[in-house]
């Protein structure tokens, strides 16, 4: 099986605590606000394009993102839930490509383009230890 120019999938995700921007402080210079963190809406628009390849990704193998262009438009409240919408749009050498919008009750919150890649599990690993290993 292969994707074809115009597969469509979606997740919706109701907005949690923990995945508002103010639960993601790192220091305690940081000073964010209580509306969905740009990081867990590109997670959310990651997962549904990677939902998009699950019948193509063989035993042993995984799809990984390479690249997120993204941007966020609007706040989003906890509670509120947020659907992200992923349209494979080609392939780029070996790498596919998608185009993803996410809306949540009020409209348009977010927009990307994003690249992933299909990687065998074991090479992602090793490839990762001997990293770390340096």
């Amino acid at each position: 099986m292969e994707l074809e120019i115009g597969d469509r999938d979606y997740i919706k995700y109701k907005v949690l605590a923990k995945d508002l921007a103010k639960n993601l402080e790192i220091s305690i210079e940081d000073n964010f606000p209580e509306v969905f963190a740009t990081a867990r809406l590109v997670a959310l628009m990651e997962c549904s394009a990677a939902k998009l390849m699950i019948p193509i990704v063989k035993n042993g193998e995984l799809s990984v993102g390479v690249e997120v262009n993204m941007k966020h438009l609007a706040p989003t409240l906890e509670g509120d839930a947020v659907r992200s919408e992923a349209t494979f749009i080609g392939m780029e050498g070996k790498l596919y490509k998608f185009s993803i919008e996410a809306f949540d009750t009020g409209g348009k919150v977010g927009e990307c383009i994003h690249t992933r890649a299909i990687v065998t599990e074991d090479r992602l690993m090793s490839g990762a230890n001997k990293r770390l290993a340096k």
